[in-house]
């Protein structure tokens, strides 16, 4: 009996009754022998959609939960498999979710967390807060839900409490799975990234000695704050999004001067970044002096982060694929006066580098 402790699953009333018999005799969500069960999929799951090009599933992916629609996109049930203690299945290379389902065409869609969905729920900061399907839901009725707060003003902000964000992974099967008595099917999802992170720089020019991150207010406009059940964005609710984490550096000695530059920082953490056809709805980062109330940045953050999609000779992207697949930004401003001269615009991990002047934006 010990698997059906690592196994959570949901079955909505209908779905019992239609599995009731296949239960008696085919029991691999209970047991892990599955002598005697020729009927049933197999899903494997991947995340080598990224800059890297490499499946990173068993190393990033710490819980994975399987959606089951038929193919009106009734809900069946969901199932859900993580990583806790010394038991590691996604850790193995091989790993597979198996369901026993009734004769019949079926959609899936998976969520995936770095850690376990219901430890992450106990937890401050802001979470991605998934639909509680029932039995009578619809595919269109799982949405995934940044947690907001309202101010006075009406404006909404991402309630991250100084907490950095879970990453969030979404796949969907692009055509129903047609399962049948007498065989096995086997299928791929393939896992989408939704977490971005964003590490912000600001340097000044003209006095590189007084930068003070301090001195500054760093907000995204328009950042998502629902996904709908295919991984699109719902328009109908934006908010701005402010730095989890702010502090300053300092830079090595210049070169023949004894003044030393510093440097501020800001970190940010988002949902999904969309280009959007009217750029009027693209987020937007801006950068305000504290001092002088003048707005020192205002960039459309997607045109800004995709300058590198075509970085690599080899894989030349869309603006959406470069967003989707890439995940960990950096944006080192270099400000003049009342204004930014250039900005370095950069990806870690492969340590692609652009520098953009002002003048073309």
């Amino acid at each position: 009996m010990k698997t059906w402790f690592k196994h959570t699953m949901k079955i909505s009333l209908p779905m019992f009754l239609l599995t009731g018999m296949a239960f008696s005799s085919c029991t691999d969500l209970i047991f892990d022998d599955r002598e005697g069960c020729d009927r049933g999929v197999f899903i494997n799951f991947k995340y080598d959609y990224n800059l890297q090009r490499a499946d990173m599933f068993a190393d990033h992916v710490g819980e994975v939960t399987l959606y089951v629609f038929d193919e009106q996109g009734n809900y069946v049930t969901s199932q859900s498999e993580g990583n806790e203690g010394d038991y590691l299945p996604l850790k193995d290379k091989d790993y597979s979710m198996y369901l026993d389902l009734p004769d019949g065409k079926y959609r899936f869609i998976a969520l995936a967390s770095q850690r376990k969905y219901e430890d992450l729920l106990d937890e401050e900061g802001a979470k991605f807060i998934r639909t509680d399907l029932k039995e009578e839901s619809r595919m269109e009725d799982l949405q995934i839900t940044l947690d907001y707060r309202t101010e006075a003003d009406n404006k909404v902000y991402i309630a991250h409490k100084n907490m950095p964000l879970d990453t969030l992974w979404h796949a969907m099967s692009d055509v129903p799975v047609e399962i049948s008595q007498g065989q096995f099917v086997y299928q791929t999802l393939s896992l989408v990234r939704d977490t971005k992170y964003i590490s912000v720089t600001l340097r000044d020019i003209d006095r590189p000695n007084v930068m003070d991150i301090n001195d500054y207010e760093l907000y995204i406009t328009g950042a998502n704050v629902r996904l709908n059940h295919d991984n699109s964005a719902d328009n109908s609710m934006r908010a701005v999004c402010t730095p989890y984490v702010t502090w300053n550096t300092q830079d090595p000695e210049i070169s023949g001067n004894t003044a030393v530059g510093n440097m501020g920082h800001a970190d940010f953490m988002t949902s999904r970044i969309f280009v959007h056809e009217n750029v009027a709805d693209d987020e937007v980062l801006i950068v305000r002096n504290r001092q002088t109330g003048k707005v020192v940045i205002e960039v459309n953050l997607p045109d800004l982060l995709s300058r590198l999609c075509n970085y690599d000779e080899l894989h030349r992207y869309s603006k959406q694929e470069f967003l989707d697949r890439g995940y960990d930004y950096n944006l080192s401003f270099f400000l003049s006066g009342d204004s930014w001269s250039y900005v370095n615009v950069s990806i870690g991990v492969l340590g692609w580098s652009k520098r953009v002047q002002n003048i073309a934006l």
